[in-house]
């Protein structure tokens, strides 16, 4: 990528391409009967962490010329990581609708036997509204959670990262010094040979 890539359109290419690779493997994990285990959960965060971990650097390295301040970064990580848990949202609309339709009915009758127990009216669950609402708030919640968590991992990566940075004038600074140096080093040994010259005895 070019230097004039701005951050927005690294943040959203990098976030795209991870994000897809998350809902993938959330859609793998339910097929394989791997889904909702601890592993599951371990996997899908270390996921999260390479992928802005990579990102950082990346875009530290091709467009910051090897320097992020944490501002920058933290908007960087933040812009995928909602990315990221847009696609987790769709992963979770995919898995209600078509996936798991019957996960939420089940969730649904064990209200409905907690609240048989303790002799409360449960008509309403029966309601096709009650159930939408169900969904609805079943998918943003899965999507407020998602960006939460990940937006813990950008904000503590911003502030590892952004202490081994060096600021650009101290780059520039260092790489001025070493330009100087060798010419510095050498204009003694141009001036030996007149010297010498001029030290010779005249016959």
């Amino acid at each position: 990528m070019e230097n004039k890539t701005s951050l927005a359109k690294f943040a959203c290419y990098w976030g795209s391409i991870f994000g897809s690779v998350i809902f993938l493997y959330q859609v793998l994990s339910v097929w394989i009967h791997f889904s909702g285990t601890f592993f599951q959960t371990l996997l899908y965060s270390l996921i999260v962490v390479f992928a802005m971990i990579f990102a950082y650097t990346k875009f530290r390295q091709t467009v910051g010329g090897g320097y992020l301040s944490f501002g920058r970064g933290l908007g960087l990580l933040s812009l995928m990581s909602l990315l990221m848990s847009a696609f987790f949202t769709l992963f979770a609309f995919v898995l209600v609708a078509k996936l798991d339709p019957s996960m939420l009915q089940e969730q649904i009758n064990q209200a409905a036997t907690l609240l048989e127990s303790n002799d409360m009216d449960t008509s309403f669950l029966e309601e096709e509204r009650f159930y939408t609402i169900i969904q609805i708030s079943f998918v943003f919640s899965n999507f407020f959670f998602d960006f939460v968590g990940n937006f813990f991992y950008a904000l503590l990566i911003s502030l590892v990262f952004s202490r081994n940075n060096t600021p650009r004038f101290e780059n520039l600074n260092r790489q001025e010094d070493t330009n100087s140096r060798p010419s510095e080093e050498q204009s003694p040994k141009d001036e030996n040979p007149d010297n010498q010259n001029d030290q010779q005895p005249t016959k």
